[in-house]
């Protein structure tokens, strides 16, 4: 998670830190984006070997008992939201994206920029994904 999820929120020595802690979205994207451009001037400057890797939406298993940012769009679809964005989501599945690092570390070749999506699904699509695998839910139907 980046620093900058939390512009505008105070702590104190005993408040603790956590996925909780979320500011405006494109603030995050932004900051990302500034994070990755200074990352590749230090490498040019330093002459330094330098891969980055853009995952889409990542879902899969979890390390921790909590669920992360990734999920949320699922999650807003399944708590009974009464209408769905009309977006695409960029899925790839967070074994892959582990397995990307590890290539650019082992793999000599690897140089640049990559960009990881594995699906491009429209939200319609994936509530009738969700539809069918839980029947029973709330789903949005429009």
């Amino acid at each position: 998670m980046e620093a900058g999820a939390f512009i505008g929120k105070t702590s104190t020595p005993d408040v603790v830190v956590d996925e909780t802690w979320f500011s405006d979205p494109a603030v995050c994207e932004k900051l990302k984006t500034l994070a990755e451009e200074a990352a590749w001037k230090f490498a040019k400057e330093n002459k330094l070997d330098l891969v980055a890797i853009n995952p889409g939406l990542v879902i899969g298993p979890l390390l921790q008992p909590a669920l992360n940012t990734s999920v949320e769009p699922v999650l807003k679809l399944i708590n009974g939201t009464q209408t769905f964005p009309s977006t695409t989501y960029r899925w790839v599945d967070v074994r892959d994206v582990a397995n990307a690092h590890i290539q650019a570390f082992e793999v000599p070749s690897a140089n640049g920029r990559y960009c990881l999506v594995s699906r491009v699904a429209h939200c319609s699509e994936v509530v009738k994904i969700l539809h069918k695998l839980y029947p029973t839910s709330n789903l949005p139907d429009k």
